[in-house]
C-alpha cells in the first residue's frame, strides 16, 4: 500500500507540470475563490463493510489560507458474535449524517514558485470540528444511550498537489483530539485522501 502510494505521489508529482499553468493565488475573479470537491471511501472487509461519501465546499479568503464546510453520510455494517454460546457473526448495520467546518494554511503552496524544485504542490495545515449523528451504543455497546450527536476536533497536516489551475489532490493526516469513545473512526491518526476543484 505505500509502495503504491508513492507511485502515485511521484506520477502526479511529475505529470502535472502541464496542467498547472498559473500561479496559486492567482484569482482573476471572485468565482476563482470558490472550490468544491469532497472524497468517497469504501472498506470492504469479511467482519466490516463501510461507504463513506464526504462532499466538501470552500473559498480561498487570502492567497495562503481557505475556509471551508463539509458533509458526511455513512453507511456501515459490521459483523457482531452477539451469542456468546455461538461461533457465527450477525450483521447490524448503521448509518451517520453530519457536517463539519474546517480551515487550511498552505506555508508553502507551491514547491515550483517558491523554491523552483519541480513540485506543483506543497504542504497544508489542517484543523477541523465535525458533529455527527450516530448510534453510540452501536461504537460502545456498554452506553445507555442511543443515537445522538457527537462532536469531534481534528488538527494535521499533509500535501496538496495541484493538478490543474483550480483542481488538486489533497492527501491529509489528521489527528482526533476528542478521542471520543463513539468515534467512527478505526484509527488515530486518520488518512484522508481528497480531490478539489
Amino acid at each position: 500500500m505505500a509502495k503504491r502510494l508513492t507511485l502515485l505521489l511521484l506520477i502526479l508529482a511529475t505529470g502535472t507540470h502541464a496542467f498547472s499553468q498559473r500561479k496559486h493565488g492567482d484569482f482573476q475573479r471572485f468565482s476563482d475563490r470558490i472550490y468544491f470537491g469532497g472524497s468517497i471511501g469504501l472498506v470492504i472487509g469479511n467482519r466490516i463493510t463501510q461507504i463513506d461519501i464526504l462532499p466538501q465546499g470552500g473559498i480561498w479568503v487570502l492567497p495562503q489560507w481557505t475556509i471551508g464546510i463539509g458533509g458526511r453520510y455513512t453507511y456501515r455494517r459490521e459483523r457482531f458474535n452477539l451469542d456468546p454460546l455461538s461461533t457465527s457473526l450477525e450483521p447490524v448495520t448503521t448509518t451517520i449524517w453530519g457536517y463539519s467546518g474546517f480551515t487550511e494554511i498552505l506555508p508553502i503552496p507551491d514547491f515550483n514558485e517558491t523554491f523552483g524544485i519541480k513540485l506543483r504542490g506543497g504542504l497544508v495545515i489542517h484543523g477541523e470540528f465535525e458533529n455527527l449523528y450516530l448510534d453510540r451504543q452501536f461504537f460502545d455497546i456498554t452506553s445507555p444511550k442511543g443515537k445522538g450527536w457527537i462532536w469531534m476536533y481534528m488538527v494535521g497536516g499533509g500535501w496538496r498537489q495541484r493538478i490543474g489551475d483550480r483542481a488538486a489532490v489533497n492527501f491529509l493526516i489528521l489527528w482526533d483530539l476528542t478521542d471520543n469513545r463513539y468515534s467512527p473512526y478505526t484509527s488515530n491518526p486518520i488518512l484522508r485522501f481528497s480531490i478539489t476543484f
